[in-house]
């Protein structure tokens, strides 16, 4: 059959159907598959949703973490929730018209954003589970980086705006420990003598109008956040690779689905 010929018979099948009804368990197919990707393109929405938070929320965190294993699995899923959320409607119209062919390269579509997917869903989980050995010393080494105002170098201005974010966000100063704060001065020149201020700004709490309290000479319990941001910190990065790596893999496991019953409903039409 010349490319031409092949062309029309599948525009003809999109507009008239495929010709012969199914009945019973093909019927039942048929309609479970077109369900099963109703769910995949509210789970590539998902998916997409998620993907994009991550990377706009907490982007911060991978200048202080040090790594972009973190940032690498959101942008996974941001790619394959927008195209799932296409293909789906592929899948669709295959289940609707009984186009065979549609099926297959739904098929295989599916079958390689799925492999992607599942491992954008591992990738978090085994960052999860990684962070945990390498952020304390990642976050030691960038203090002696931080507020470095003798240089423009452009490592030490993202590492000052990273802890200034981290700090601010999190209501944390410094490292670890109920005194984290004191860090800064044991580890950064320039919180050091001559120098009066011994924390950065972003570790003073809030006056009622929102500014930034005087703290940064005597830091104290009513005028700055004294315990260190690891625990906070490591929770974020936590919880953020719980939800990425759970909806990546749930939304995995949902496509499989549409990838079976598409493959039942190829070998039952005719």
């Amino acid at each position: 059959m010349s490319k031409n010929k092949f062309c029309w018979s599948v525009m003809s099948k999109l507009r008239m159907g495929h010709g012969t009804e199914l009945e019973g368990c093909g019927k039942c197919i048929k309609y479970t598959m077109f369900l099963s990707n109703f769910l995949i393109l509210f789970g590539g929405i998902a998916v997409l949703a998620v993907g994009i938070w991550t990377l706009v929320e907490h982007a911060y965190l991978e200048t202080l973490v040090g790594t972009n294993l973190y940032k690498a699995s959101a942008v996974i899923l941001v790619i394959t929730g927008s195209i799932v959320s296409v293909i789906s409607f592929l899948g669709c119209m295959g289940a609707v018209k009984e186009v065979k062919c549609l099926l297959l390269t739904y098929f295989i579509l599916m079958f390689g954003i799925f492999i992607t997917m599942l491992v954008g869903g591992i990738l978090a989980y085994a960052f999860r589970d990684k962070v945990k050995e390498i952020l304390t010393a990642r976050l030691l080494a960038s203090v002696p980086e931080a507020y470095n105002n003798q240089t423009q170098n452009p490592r030490s201005l993202a590492i000052t705006e990273a802890w200034d974010l981290a700090q601010r966000k999190m209501n944390c100063c410094g490292v670890e420990g109920n005194a984290g704060y004191a860090v800064w001065r044991k580890m950064n020149k320039g919180f050091q003598p001559p120098n009066p201020n011994v924390v950065p700004r972003a570790c003073c709490k809030l006056n009622s109008d929102k500014t930034p309290m005087s703290c940064q000479a005597t830091p104290t319990e009513k005028n700055a956040h004294l315990n260190g941001c690891f625990p906070k910190i490591l929770q974020t990065i936590t919880d953020s690779g719980t939800v990425v790596g759970g909806v990546g893999v749930g939304i995995a496991f949902v496509m499989l689905l549409g990838m079976i019953f598409s493959m039942a409903l190829f070998k039952a039409i005719i």
